[in-house]
């Protein structure tokens, strides 16, 4: 019986133990490593500052393809609760996101539905959800992209380097 017992307490501790593994925080200045990316819009470069406070984060940055420059800026709140956003494009569009922990805080999950309409007057929706996860020496952010929409779906992988300080 006390064997039993043994086993079952170490068995609880070890449980316990991997459900408060550390969250990893995405906090600094990221690059887009090119070599390592894949799928991704043709000349695209990409810089993100990003300030991680607990489940909010806060991202900066910009993003250059042959198509021009954007500038981004996002928050997420890592609640898993749906809520309203504007994207920058298309015009118009309205979306709704959810942002929460993964299992085990191994990353996070970003989903988007973004709806616009399209020239012709119908209404577009498209998902896109990200999936971050952190090196575990913290010098890598790897972000797969999985896109649905009116023109299919595809995926792609952007792999960023933090800047020294």
């Amino acid at each position: 019986m006390k064997f039993k017992t043994a086993i079952l307490s170490t068995a609880l501790l070890l449980s316990v133990f991997s459900f408060a593994a550390d969250k990893p925080n995405f906090s600094g200045a990221w690059v887009l490593d090119k070599d390592k990316s894949f799928s991704n819009p043709a000349g695209l470069e990409q810089t993100m500052t990003i300030t991680h406070n607990g489940d909010q984060i806060k991202l900066e940055g910009k993003q250059k393809t042959v198509r021009g420059e954007i500038d981004l800026n996002e928050s997420y709140t890592l609640d898993g609760k749906q809520t309203d956003f504007t994207p920058p494009n298309p015009p118009n569009a309205k979306g709704k996101r959810k942002a929460l922990w993964l299992p085990n805080n191994k990353g996070i999950l970003i989903e988007d539905e973004i709806v616009s309409t399209s020239p012709e007057g119908q209404e577009v929706t498209q998902q896109i959800t990200r999936k971050w996860q952190l090196s575990t020496d913290g010098s890598t952010l790897t972000i797969d992209y999985y896109f649905d929409g009116p023109r299919g779906s595809f995926e792609s992988k952007r792999v960023f380097v933090r800047k020294k300080s």
